[in-house]
């Protein structure tokens, strides 16, 4: 039997409907911040509203972030700022080598008393116990994975290369890039480049500053990397720095060891461990002999917090205090000081696991008028780097790789050394309009003639499995050229010289790429699952 409904009622179900359509798509499609949505408003279906939106955290992680904040205040050190002798480390307190098992780290702290100690003791007891207590309530959406950078306006044009090379890949996986506040935001990058490259702005100083607390110092430079990561919604977290990228879809990462082991990766530096003695004393733990491990190179970061909860308050912590107590205790003055050997340690700190890879990194560069001049470094997969199983140096066995001897032990090794899997770019910055212009860089020899930066292309592919350079330099003529067609006869005199400042970078890489690569398309695989 047919009911006849009244028009009214009809056409305000089919209203009602539509909404309730609308919403759901809507929310579907727009930047998912933490498991509790902000509240809802129509503005943020437009462009120009992603970033605010992104940067919108819920109640419960405004409060979470008020009662961490709170304890990283009542954990403050009391007593002076440590320094740490201004002469340079030497070579032999910076060289790493496993055999010399005796061998100490150096005690470069000036004037640091036993007062200081104890005050440094108590403080960081204060915080291992806050910690405890917080970590259970750390906020993320579990089971989301997702990559981690931090950039401004400065850095960005660097940060669209990186992303660039890792969209290249074939990564599809969404990218969270902090910046500090919005004096430094770009709406036009921010609000519609960065959306097509499935990545959003998040604005730290709008979480940051509700920490409630007008002590609370305002971050600078290398702090800015753990906020990120603290403040991401992902619970699985490959953090990049704006200037690193991978060579192959880091995806797998997140599902093979020695992730899915242990929860945190890190990769190693050239150099020895510098960490201060007093530092083990202070965190309550058994000191790290200095031939375990290489100091650690943070570019790149794996971290699952929901294991790593603890390691990730301490992580904070020896930033937050980083400059005027755990930089110098941790490093000493030593090559790179400043956070990188926070992450380790803070995980040793609180009893949880951290793998490094062991692969020693590779020096990015060529040879330049007889000096060898570096650019950048290549980092080795984690994953054939943990199943590479290389020999540990010994007295009877002295180098990390397989010898043509040792088939003699065991006919059936077949052992590949691991292959670098990420790249950063940290000395020769990547800016497109910048790049060039210095004839005393690598990429030209030094009459001029431009040449490639990362050596020959023989050895690149042997070392990478493809000409990962090549497919660099795409990368960057894009982002060089992508305004190429802005300018008009409606511009401003200041736009205009800007468009045609932007007319001669493209021309010029353009160029550079035409002489150096040819005009062969861009070499190289998208996905790789086994790169050994």
């Amino acid at each position: 039997m047919l009911i006849n409904t009244p028009p009214c009622i009809s056409t305000i179900v089919r209203i009602g409907a539509l909404l309730v359509f609308l919403l759901t798509c809507g929310s579907y499609f727009l930047p998912h911040t933490y498991e509790v949505l902000p509240v809802f408003d129509i503005q943020i279906l437009r462009a120009a509203n992603l970033t605010s939106t992104s940067s919108t955290f819920n109640a419960s992680v405004v409060e979470f972030w008020q009662d961490l904040a709170s304890a990283l205040l009542a954990a403050t050190p009391q007593c002076k700022p440590l320094k740490v002798l201004k002469e340079h480390l030497h070579p032999e307190d910076t060289h790493f080598d496993p055999l010399e098992t005796d061998r100490k780290a150096p005690d470069r702290l000036v004037d640091f008393t036993d007062q200081d100690e104890t005050a440094l003791f108590r403080a960081h007891y204060a915080m291992r116990t806050s910690a405890q207590h917080l970590a259970p309530r750390l906020p993320f959406a579990a089971g989301t994975t997702g990559i981690v950078t931090t950039a401004n306006r400065k850095y960005m044009p660097v940060l669209l290369v990186s992303l660039r090379m890792l969209r290249r890949t074939g990564c599809n996986l969404p990218v969270q890039v902090f910046i500090d506040d919005w004096d430094t935001y770009d709406a036009p990058t921010c609000d519609i480049l960065l959306p097509s490259l499935n990545a959003r702005c998040v604005i730290i100083s709008e979480i940051y500053s509700q920490g409630n607390n007008a002590e609370l110092k305002l971050p600078e430079h290398y702090q800015y990397k753990i906020l990120a990561i603290l403040f991401s919604s992902f619970e699985h977290v490959l953090f990049l720095d704006s200037d690193a990228f991978p060579a192959y879809d880091p995806s797998v990462l997140f599902t093979t060891a020695p992730y899915t082991t242990h929860g945190l990766v890190t990769w190693p530096d050239y150099f020895a461990l510098t960490v201060s003695p007093h530092y083990y004393h202070i965190a309550s733990i058994p000191p790290e002999p200095v031939s375990t491990r290489f100091s650690t190179e943070s570019g790149q970061i794996l971290l699952r917090k929901s294991l790593h909860r603890e390691s990730l308050l301490m992580m904070l912590y020896y930033n937050y205090f980083g400059p005027e107590y755990y930089y110098p205790l941790l490093c000493q003055g030593s090559h790179g000081a400043g956070d990188k050997e926070t992450f380790v340690q803070a995980a040793l700190a609180v009893g949880l696991p951290y793998y490094q890879v062991r692969t020693a990194p590779v020096a990015l560069g060529r040879w330049w008028n007889g000096t060898y001049r570096g650019v950048g470094i290549a980092q080795a997969d984690p994953g054939t780097d943990m199943e590479y199983l290389a020999p540990y140096p010994n007295a009877a066995h002295k180098t990390p790789h397989w010898e043509n001897q040792d088939a003699l032990v065991d006919n059936n090794l077949n052992r590949t050394r691991p292959r670098p899997f990420f790249l950063h770019q940290n000395t020769l910055k990547l800016f497109p309009h910048s790049l060039l212009l210095n004839p005393s860089d690598v990429t030209f020899k030094p009459d001029g003639t431009p040449q490639r930066m990362w050596g020959v292309k023989d050895d690149l592919e042997k070392l990478m499995g493809y000409d990962v350079e090549h497919r660099l330099w795409d990368v960057i003529t894009e982002e060089a050229c992508r305004w190429e067609e802005k300018g008009g006869d409606d511009e401003d005199d200041e736009d205009q010289e800007e468009a045609r400042k932007e007319r001669e970078t493209c021309k010029r890489i353009r160029e550079y790429v035409a002489q150096v690569f040819g005009v062969e398309g861009e070499h190289g695989p998208a996905l790789a699952t086994n790169i050994s």
